[in-house]
């Protein structure tokens, strides 16, 4: 029979859900950007890609990249152990308060065929238990986080003109908190992504441009001339540019009594703009 040690071991390896061999990439919750145009409904942030060993992949749905970002199918394996049911004796030259009777309870793949049960087994020692941090990995490899969805004024494809202030934000949905719940028999644990900062690159060799939330959105009827308020730009020369926004997205998870945090995650996008000289308009009546 395993001793309570070994089995706990087996479970925390089981929840893990690498080989020994494979990179742990969900130990230490490398950031990771999502990087895909044009505007996608989202990418599934990867912090150890559960059921392949930890390979990640490039947010496109297949391969390996090894650059940190990319997504998963949400399957894995996790498992708990519960006390036995029913009133068993403990076995041959044992006494109760030498261990307890146990079952292992696992959900396998994405959990929706139920769980399975093991058979009960005696394991001698303390009661083996599950630290939530454990399940908040997998909480936090199943995140969906959304790409920003650039908006500009003048929308493209209309030009922008030099010395014209040209505003900037992203859409209400870029900007929303996300969460993903993470499950294993009698315990759930749930991560939470909140966006903190959006960052744009005007992509005409400028500073970058650090905004207030999401940015002002643009609405008909305001002077022209003036600058948005939380996030904009000023093009000083025409050409062909590619804008690039970063939101930069705070974890956090709570579950089974307990809460903590991981390093920020970010989503990156980019979008083209035109920005071309105005031309005056000579307005002289002749007489």
């Amino acid at each position: 029979m395993l001793s309570r040690r070994g089995l706990v071991a087996i479970a925390i390896a089981v929840i893990f859900l690498g080989s020994v061999s494979a990179p742990a990439y969900a130990d230490n919750f490398k950031p990771v950007g999502c990087n895909r145009s044009p505007k996608p409904p989202g990418c599934k942030v990867t912090v150890g890609t559960p059921g392949n060993g930890g390979g990640q992949n490039n947010g496109n749905g297949g391969g390996d990249s090894g650059d940190g970002s990319g997504s998963d199918d949400g399957t894995w394996n996790g498992c708990a152990y519960e006390p036995a049911p029913g009133n068993l004796a403990p076995p041959a030259g044992k006494k109760p308060a030498d261990g307890g009777w146990f079952v292992e309870v696992c959900l396998i793949g994405d959990g929706k065929g139920g769980p399975q049960t093991s058979a009960p087994m005696w394991i001698d020692g303390p009661a083996p238990t599950v630290d939530p941090a454990e399940i908040a990995r997998q909480a936090v490899a199943q995140l969906t986080l959304p790409l920003p969805g650039i908006e500009v004024n003048p929308d493209p494809p209309a030009r922008q003109f030099v010395y014209l202030p040209t505003w900037l934000w992203i859409d209400g949905s870029s900007w929303a908190p996300q969460s993903a719940t993470a499950s294993v028999p009698g315990l759930s644990v749930t991560a939470v992504a909140k966006p903190t900062k959006l960052v744009f690159t005007p992509g005409d060799g400028a500073k970058t441009v650090h905004c207030t939330g999401r940015g002002t959105v643009w609405t008909p009827g305001l002077n022209p001339d003036k600058k948005s308020p939380t996030c904009g730009h000023t093009y000083t020369r025409p050409g062909s540019f590619t804008i690039t926004a970063t939101v930069t997205w705070q974890i956090s998870w709570a579950g089974g009594g307990q809460t903590g945090t991981v390093p920020d995650l970010t989503t990156t996008a980019s979008r083209s703009v035109t920005v071309t000289e105005s031309q005056g308009l000579n307005t002289t009546t002749r007489g």
